[in-house]
């Protein structure tokens, strides 16, 4: 029989063509996606604590449910602390806003008066003006980008609560889960697959657990620091140069830039302190916390890395970038399969 007309055959048609309509449905309820990725994150984070405590003699939903029990109140104590200083915070930052934008104003007019005054050729005055207002432009695209991202979050209140609901039933059935989608792959195929998946799997652990444990020891060591050296916001600044510690090497500067502003409009000094206050945090990050808890998660290489940043960056901003990095380790690991296969 020519292997047209094998069952097989139809079989693979079939699987190809069900997955490319899988992958048709997830594009166009993609929006809707939101909820099953945190869920998956909760799953990554969770799962091992609810594993220890199952070896302990804990069934598998009690397990769960003490574990939630946990998590929430440490995020309501969190919140009860954490949420009324952000807001306060963030109401002294919008009152002083006016007085930020005239310091700014006021710096720019001095800066374009000296440079009005100077002997700079006609034409490079020309182009440094043309610089200055596209950095303006550019300063008021990421304010609104800044707000749109808050926006967002704010309208999507629901799928936030909904992730831990799906990351329940996730959890409760995941051995059961894990035995169907086995039982799918082929015999032939079963040995490659599960191997693909293992190394998958382990990259997604490495990348989430411990991305998040070094975003919330930066984040609290930055508060406290920027707390002692007298930073205004100093809790808002911190979370937000933890949470920039998702995107690899650009993620320091990118959180260290709001920092040094609010730090130059009040002094010079006090810019400098937030300078070596950041350095000596990243040094600490990049020589003791990131070594010990990341060491090689992704096994890629730096250059790599940058270049899937930038490529993440360019398609799809920051979004591109947070996934830019395990996206890419997955992306090796499928081509050195496929290469060590046709070899």
């Amino acid at each position: 029989m020519t292997w047209w007309k094998e069952k097989r055959t139809y079989r693979y048609v079939f699987l190809a063509l069900l997955g490319g309509l899988l992958v048709y449905f997830l594009y166009l309820v993609r929006k809707l996606c939101l909820p099953f990725i945190l869920a998956v994150v909760l799953v990554y984070l969770l799962n091992p604590v609810v594993g220890r405590m199952e070896k302990r003699g804990a069934s598998r939903v009690a397990a769960i449910l003490i574990l939630y029990l946990g998590v929430i109140i440490v995020v309501t104590g969190l919140f009860m602390y954490g949420v009324p200083r952000m807001v306060n915070q963030l109401e002294v930052f919008v009152e002083n806003i006016p007085a930020y934008t005239d310091q700014v104003e006021g710096m720019v007019q001095h800066f374009q008066q000296r440079f009005d005054n100077s002997t700079v050729p006609p034409g490079v005055h020309q182009v440094v003006d043309e610089r200055i207002r596209w950095a303006e432009l550019k300063l008021v695209g990421v304010v609104r980008q800044a707000m749109d991202f808050l926006m967002a979050l704010l309208g999507n209140l629901l799928n936030f609560a909904l992730a831990p609901v799906l990351a329940f039933y996730i959890m409760k059935d995941l051995e059961m889960i894990k035995k169907w989608a086995v039982a799918q792959v082929p015999g032939e195929w079963k040995g490659d697959v599960l191997c693909l998946a293992k190394q998958v799997d382990l990259v997604f652990a490495n990348f989430i657990r411990g991305h998040l444990t070094v975003v919330l020891l930066v984040g609290v060591l930055t508060s406290l620091a920027f707390l002692f050296i007298g930073l205004p916001f100093a809790t808002m600044l911190g979370i937000i140069a933890g949470l920039a510690e998702l995107i690899p090497y650009f993620g320091p500067l990118i959180g260290a830039i709001p920092a040094l502003a609010i730090a130059l409009l009040q002094s010079k000094w006090l810019a400098l302190k937030v300078v070596i206050t950041v350095t000596v945090i990243q040094q600490l990050e990049g020589n003791v916390i990131s070594p010990r808890i990341l060491g090689d998660s992704v096994g890629l290489h730096p250059l790599a890395i940058i270049v899937a940043l930038l490529a993440g960056g360019h398609l799809f901003g920051i979004a591109g970038m947070l996934l830019a990095v395990p996206l890419a380790a997955i992306a090796r690991i499928l081509v050195s399969f496929a290469w060590a296969k046709l070899n």
